[in-house]
């Protein structure tokens, strides 16, 4: 497929970042200013036996004319060619607009490199996006339970992904991460991108919700590891109903066969429904008295959902490690928490703080093996677990 890179009206200094990036990806694109020069460069069967050329084409979508422009332009060349639309940002009804000229799909601008690769990976025969097929099995959902605030959750959900998507063994599978907190999200900010889910547009109608913008709501990391996320919004965040979270399900049950919940610490209408289709609940918490006392609450109240899941363990994060003896404090564990399993991450506050100014995570640095160690059985655990039948959430 020739890949071209249309240059007129745009800032010579974003163009050039642009290209920089893009040609990382794609060294073959080539820079044109008209579309005369694209149509030149085509074979004269070109569309006839289902290859495309395809068109980068950065715009700045500030008027509902430029969205006008755009569809324009993908309708009147959809048969020899295909627009990868490029801004920092669109509303979904006119992502949707955009999609259903058949000829076109969009990138935004931070992550243009690989979701334009991506868009390319899955265009079909005749130039529309693919719609990826369902994985054949019903996906394992893992949710990761805090028992308080600030036990690093979301870092162990980010952690254990981000391992499961490099290791040789795992690479291969569809992952999801779900973030579930709608008002104080930041999985994205600790892997830099950007979070797209507009939980908002589908709150209130959730029939709305269909594949196209489904695909709007990705974000999507370089390990190959797929964040659903909202952006962070502190006024009034959206109260969802299961309607709405079986519409989400829905989707991330076709795509997806291993599914990653980050459970915020309040507990909403929906989260004992979604620990009830869970395989395998992970209660994360601290290794101090108050700590595990958290915990053992947490590990009570999961216990009570309707079904409760096949698999429960705890996850002690930030535990302190001896060089002699391991680590520290099992005793109190074993006094507090009986004969649950409990799984030790060690403390690495440089290492920590280093992941989250760079957006890599800990087990993906040189300096991170200690801790991809601990990880690792937690990572096995979610990797080997066996799909349930649970009624609800998903189909």
């Amino acid at each position: 497929m020739q890949i071209f890179l249309f240059s007129a009206s745009v800032d010579s200094a974003r163009l050039n970042d642009l290209e920089h990036r893009i040609r990382a990806q794609l060294p073959s694109v080539r820079i044109v200013s008209r579309m005369e020069e694209v149509t030149k460069a085509l074979p004269k069967t070109a569309g006839s036996d289902g290859e495309l050329a395809c068109i980068l084409f950065p715009v700045v979508l500030n008027a509902p004319a430029s969205l006008d422009r755009m569809v324009a332009i993908a309708t009147e060349y959809r048969d020899s060619l295909f627009f990868i639309f490029i801004s920092d940002d669109i509303p979904a009804s006119d992502y949707k607009r955009l999609v259903q000229t058949g000829g076109a799909d969009w990138a935004s601008t931070q992550d243009a490199p690989e979701e334009i690769v991506e868009i390319l990976a899955r265009l079909g025969r005749g130039g529309a996006p693919a719609i990826a097929e369902p994985p054949g099995t019903e996906p394992v959902m893992v949710a990761f339970v805090p028992s308080a605030g600030g036990v690093g959750n979301s870092t162990l959900a980010i952690e254990v992904g981000i391992q499961l998507k490099t290791a040789k063994r795992t690479r291969g599978r569809r992952i999801c991460l779900l973030d579930l907190d709608f008002q104080n999200s930041h999985v994205c900010d600790y892997l830099d991108i950007e979070p797209r889910m507009q939980i908002h547009e589908i709150a209130a109608n959730p029939e709305r919700l269909d594949a196209q913008l489904f695909d709007l709501f990705i974000s999507h990391h370089g390990s190959g590891l797929d964040v659903l996320a909202v952006p962070r919004n502190k006024d009034n965040p959206p109260d969802l109903d299961p309607k709405t979270l079986e519409a989400v399900f829905r989707m991330i049950a076709s795509r997806y066969d291993l599914i990653l919940l980050d459970l915020p610490v309040p507990w909403f209408n929906w989260t004992r429904q979604l620990l009830s289709a869970a395989e395998v609940a992970l209660v994360t918490g601290l290794n101090t008295i108050p700590g595990l006392r958290q915990v053992a609450e947490t590990l009570t109240a999961v216990k009570r959902v309707e079904r409760v899941p096949a698999k429960i363990a705890v996850v002690l994060n930030r535990s302190e490690y001896r060089l002699i003896g391991g680590f520290a404090r099992r005793n109190h564990v074993k006094n507090l928490l009986g004969d649950e399993e409990v799984f030790f991450v060690r403390e690495a506050a440089e290492n920590a703080v280093q992941s989250v100014n760079t957006g890599i995570p800990m087990t993906a640095q040189g300096g991170g093996r200690s801790v991809g160690k601990d990880i690792a059985p937690i990572s096995r655990l979610a990797a080997e677990a066996k799909p349930v039948a649970a009624a609800g959430l998903r189909s």
